[in-house]
């Protein structure tokens, strides 16, 4: 059976292997199939024959899809849209998920999140108690990380938003947005999961999705409308929204002192181009030092997080790594915007120096302005 992948794509590749010690896998794990480009040859030799897919091929393309190796082809290969168009085309043609992927898409299914031991029935117990309208323009989209491991970062949101004076809601009984099922190549589940969410905003009259969480935030945004057609919510990660209220200079900060860097979560930054509002607002706020780590923006170093469903180890050393980073230039802590880097990037940075931060949390805690009330 011929991998059903577009073959033109495959050969954009001219092999130079530029990206490859750019790879975090590869420079884990030292194989040239863990490589961008060996991976890709690997693809073109199976796409031109016919002959069943290899197991082992279609286990080493699941990567951190960080688009690192993407950010810097000098030929422009669409790496991520290869890796994808790969998993889905082997998974029909004789390729079968391993059992842990097979067990976080059976639970996604019948419970509505991938993590496991989770119930959708508690997925809503975050919004309890914080008087928010079920039907909104706005809406907050906690996703499965802000509804389940990390609630207190959806009610920081809604506090921090009330405190600005942005009427947000959110909607019952959502859903994962679907980003596991589509990394996984896992096409007819991602529909069916985007279908059912896109349907729930809708009848919610949800004009405008927040979400402060960097996965969902590109899952939403870039691949919703992939499979709805004249899919019509304008998706806004929390930055976006705070760094318009900096710019407006509606939004102030009381001083923090302290040497701090910025990391850039690979959804937010190479797949969907918001580098600067962060770093906006961090430069906002009086007497905080922000530096730059070695590797930054487009160049940034995956946190290794979304590897941890398939290989705690292997995730784990890649965070270290960036955590190793920081405290090469002597910061106090790392600031990001994303709830799955600040998992990852927290424990790995356990045994250090380093304190990890939502930049949400952040902006809670010195929101200084005409619009947040005073307290009695």
């Amino acid at each position: 059976m011929r991998v059903d992948i577009k073959t033109e794509l495959l050969r954009h590749c001219g092999s130079c292997n530029y990206c490859r010690d750019f790879c975090p896998m590869y420079r884990e794990l030292g194989s040239e199939l863990e490589s961008p480009g060996g991976k890709i040859r690997a693809l073109r030799a199976y796409a031109e024959k016919l002959r069943n897919p290899p197991q082992e091929l279609l286990d080493r393309i699941y990567c951190a899809d960080c688009r690192r190796c993407e950010a810097i082809c000098p030929a422009g290969v669409p790496v991520t849209e290869i890796w994808h168009q790969a998993k889905a085309s082997l998974l029909r043609t004789g390729g079968k998920l391993d059992d842990s992927l097979l067990k976080l898409l059976d639970w996604l299914k019948k419970e509505g999140t991938p993590f496991i031991g989770f119930e959708a029935e508690t997925r809503d117990e975050w919004a309890e108690d914080l008087d928010l309208p079920t039907g909104a323009n706005t809406a907050l989209f906690p996703g499965c990380m802000g509804s389940f491991w990390y609630p207190e970062q959806p009610e920081m949101v809604v506090e921090m938003m009330k405190k600005l004076k942005v009427n947000v809601g959110y909607v019952p009984n959502e859903i994962c947005c679907g980003l596991m099922n589509y990394w996984a190549g896992d096409d007819k589940g991602f529909e069916e999961v985007a279908r059912k969410n896109y349907e729930m905003f809708k009848r919610a009259g949800v004009q405008h999705i927040i979400t402060g969480c960097g996965g969902c935030f590109g899952t939403l945004a870039e691949l919703y409308p992939k499979v709805i057609d004249g899919f019509d919510i304008k998706i806004l990660h929390t930055v976006e929204v705070l760094d318009d209220m900096v710019a407006n200079g509606v939004l102030t900060f009381k001083g923090k002192k302290g040497r701090y860097t910025f990391h850039d979560s690979c959804h937010l930054g190479r797949a969907l181009g918001i580098y600067d509002p962060p770093r906006e607002i961090i430069r906002a706020i009086p007497e905080l030092e922000f530096v730059e780590m070695k590797n930054n923006r487009e160049n940034s170093n995956c946190c290794g997080g979304f590897l941890i469903v398939r290989d705690p180890q292997l995730s784990e050393s890649i965070g270290r790594k960036r955590v190793a980073e920081a405290e090469e230039i002597g910061v106090d802590g790392i600031i990001t915007t994303c709830i799955s880097c600040y998992k990852n990037l927290s424990y790995c940075a356990r045994d250090t120096n380093i304190e990890v931060i939502q930049l949400d949390e952040l902006i809670l805690e010195l929101a200084q302005t005409s619009l947040v009330e005073e307290e009695t």
